[in-house]
């Protein structure tokens, strides 16, 4: 990639789209729209503007529109975007072309560049998380081998517990514990949620993924934090209707302590816990933080 934030290379490009590169030469030979930058050797240079157009454009031939019809959806969808916007998408584009290409000394510089550039709230609402979404969608559709998904996750997961560690703590800050419930892999989803918490001042610990039952209730029992929240990004972990029942009470028990369960399982789960509240957001929970 060209060392200026604003230009992509044709491979960039196709990565962070999924268009071919035979595709976009096609589209360059005959149509207006798209027109990239050649440098002296004559090697392409897509603009951040570019790279955004063809990566709606994409979107919405998924959908089911034509090129033409594609077009004139995405020309709207570019016309109403916020110019403030286009840094982050930029870090976003570079996350995906380099995520693609398993570029690790890359992948790193960007986040940390991104984290710099935007701030934190910025980068994990308008980055991280757009990113982790459409990270999952790739693998999901097999766009995307599951070594390209670790491989992104784990560099994103180890720079997230990086950030964690750098944010000051106040003395007598109450903790927040997050923790993944037994047959839960996904934890990256928690981290970005107790980082925004710790930027409010509270202290935070995160249990790993797939604990063995029994073991968030060992940690509240010797930690005695003021907030779990539990994670369930799928339905797996919420079929175990007895272990559920059985931290339900749990928690009814520990009054002190106030239980949460969230993710798109949880979401989308027709669970109903007596006293662990289901949160569709943070403001749910910052209530009992603050």
């Amino acid at each position: 990639m060209h060392d200026s934030l604003e230009h992509f290379t044709i491979a960039d490009v196709s990565a962070i789209t999924g268009i071919k590169k035979d595709t976009l030469r096609k589209w360059e030979e005959r149509y207006d729209f798209l027109k990239p930058m050649r440098l002296s050797n004559s090697y392409r240079r897509y603009s951040n503007h570019q790279v955004a157009f063809l990566y709606t454009l994409s979107k919405k031939m998924e959908q089911g529109l034509s090129l033409k019809k594609a077009i004139d959806a995405t020309n709207k969808v570019i016309c109403m975007e916020n110019d403030s916007k286009h840094s982050s998408h930029s870090f976003f584009f570079k996350l995906l072309a380099y995520g693609a290409q398993c570029n690790e000394e890359k992948f790193s510089y960007t986040l940390h560049q991104a984290h710099q550039q935007c701030g934190l709230v910025i980068y994990l609402q308008e980055i991280v998380q757009p990113f982790l979404k459409e990270v999952g969608n790739r693998w999901a559709t097999k766009q995307w081998a599951e070594y390209q998904e670790k491989f992104s996750s784990t560099l994103l997961q180890h720079h997230l517990i990086e950030l964690s560690h750098q944010i000051p703590v106040p003395p007598n800050a109450k903790l927040v514990m997050g923790a993944c419930l037994p047959n839960e892999q996904h934890e990256l989803p928690l981290h970005i949620l107790l980082l925004q918490i710790q930027l409010k001042g509270a202290r935070i610990f995160l249990i790993g993924q797939s604990p063995a039952p029994g073991t968030i209730e060992d940690f509240v029992e010797e930690f005695k934090p003021r907030v779990v929240l539990l994670s369930a990004t799928t339905r797996l972990p919420l079929e175990d209707i007895a272990y559920l029942k059985q931290l339900d009470e749990f928690a009814n028990k520990h009054p002190a302590t106030h239980f949460f369960i969230g993710g798109e399982g949880a979401a989308s789960s027709s669970i109903s816990p007596k006293t662990i509240q289901i949160a569709q957001s943070l403001e749910t929970i910052w209530p009992h933080i603050l």
